[in-house]
């Protein structure tokens, strides 16, 4: 078990990165669905 956590912590900025990177992808996916107007405009 110490051995894993070491790897985590030895990891942590690349996984810090990653988990950033999801987070901004599902903010920008909830603030896409929530700004997104209704399926009936001519614009979509």
């Amino acid at each position: 078990m110490h051995g894993v956590v070491a790897a985590i912590k030895a990891d942590f900025g690349c996984l810090f990165v990653a988990a950033l990177f999801i987070i901004i992808m599902a903010s920008t996916i909830i603030f896409a669905t929530i700004l997104t107007p209704p399926a009936h405009n001519p614009f979509v």
